[in-house]
């Protein structure tokens, strides 16, 4: 028994494992022969890989055209990528083979030189030590569009509000309105027919997911602007959505039920980052070069620089903005997720952002992966042999949504 990848699949091959997608259901039994219609199915449902009987023939979990060589190239960048884990611990093993497979199938090679700068960047000089007091000074003002959102969630906490009154509040923005009509309709949610409404939507998606949708998307869209010197927002933008993405598949695997929250989350992760960005520029140029040139984590380099992090500039900022409890929550400890009050839904979160650094999709600024909560890890008790189906239902969703970003 060996291990293919589903895109060097081919027809004839007697299937060793049963094959079932990321909700459990059973795609093809163990010990059926592969036809191409099965092969289809596979790459519908994101099943990355699938173990076959007889020996293993080559290296079948790489494309035959790709060159020997190509392949080390890729595996010691990634190495160079994981210094801040342990590839000795199983789950990380398990990622780390799975991000050389994925950059080596998409070509994302980053030599280790990429986290290098040519020239640092001037030290703007010691911060005052009390952050938040420089933040409160600057009035960070709310985005225009969260408006509506604010409004959104006082019709839906009135127990006699209809999709029809949520629709009229979502109707005010029609930006938003389309947005969000592009998304619902979009194989991320695979409904079989067009939706033309907003109304419709909201019934078929629900109240709080309509909401919460909104509420990624208006936030993230204030920040598009920032210059791309300091940060590429398009490739921030597909950090973010590949990570909310994923925390909404990590969700449904684990049977959270609030999957649309912890999409949410994922997507809004790193807002502290954006924030850093927009009103403490020279800061924020200094801490990327120096996390470069000295190759340590971004957020470890904030926290010794500022006494602060993202994570924590994000939970100062949505507190004043009054959302959701549970985004406070996985947002602020989605790097140290064994210390979140709720631990499951944070560890969705952080194992999302850890699985997207590796994978190399999008970035945020930082260069590195983030390393594995080890703790938080073992409390989730997802099983290794998920990896495959939950990364490749991800990425074939992502690639389904990732138009939305040039709007």
């Amino acid at each position: 028994m060996y291990a293919v990848a589903t895109d060097n699949l081919k027809p004839g091959k007697i299937l060793a494992e049963e094959v079932r997608d990321i909700n459990g259901r059973l795609l093809l039994a163990k010990g059926n022969e592969i036809e191409d219609k099965h092969i289809r199915v596979f790459k519908i449902w994101g099943v990355f890989e699938v173990f076959v009987e007889g020996p293993a023939q080559g290296n079948d979990k790489f494309d035959p055209e790709i060159k020997p060589e190509t392949v080390v190239q890729v595996n010691d960048s990634v190495k160079a990528l994981f210094r801040h884990n342990d590839l000795e611990q199983p789950a990380v093993k398990k990622l780390f083979d799975l991000a050389v497979q994925f950059r080596t199938k998409n070509n994302i090679i980053e030599p280790d030189s990429a986290t290098e700068v040519d020239e640092p960047a001037l030290d703007p000089g010691a911060p005052n030590t009390n952050f938040i007091k420089r933040l409160d000074k600057k009035k960070i003002v709310l985005p225009e569009i969260p408006s509506v959102v604010f409004e959104l969630n006082e019709v839906i906490a009135n127990p006699m509000s209809s999709a029809d009154h949520i629709s009229q509040v979502v109707n005010k923005s029609p930006s938003l309105t389309a947005l969000l009509l592009k998304i619902v309709n979009s194989s991320f949610y695979g409904f079989p027919s067009k939706i033309d409404k907003v109304s419709h939507a909201v019934t078929l998606i629900g109240t709080r997911e309509i909401s919460g949708l909104a509420l990624g998307i208006s936030i993230l869209s204030f920040f598009k602007n920032i210059p791309k010197e300091m940060i590429d927002m398009y490739s921030f933008l597909k950090h973010s959505l590949a990570c909310g993405i994923l925390s909404r598949i990590l969700a449904a695997q684990k049977n959270f039920g609030m999957t649309e929250q912890l999409f949410v989350s994922g997507l809004l992760h790193d807002l502290g980052r954006l924030i850093l960005y927009l009103y403490f520029a020279d800061e924020s140029r200094y801490l990327l070069s120096r996390s470069r040139q000295e190759r340590t984590l971004l957020y470890r380099e904030e926290q010794n620089y500022l006494g602060y992090d993202h994570a924590q500039l994000a939970e100062h900022v949505m507190k004043q903005w009054k959302l959701p409890l549970l985004l406070e929550n996985n947002v602020l400890y989605h790097h140290k997720p064994s210390e979140a009050q709720q631990p499951i839904p944070a560890t969705i979160v952080h194992l999302a952002d850890v699985i997207v650094n590796s994978l190399g999709i999008g970035s945020s600024g930082e260069r590195l992966v983030p390393p594995l909560d080890m703790a938080a890890w073992e409390n989730l008790d997802l099983p290794l042999s998920s990896f495959d189906t939950i990364i490749g239902q991800a990425t074939h969703q992502f690639y389904s949504l990732e138009s939305i970003l040039q709007q």
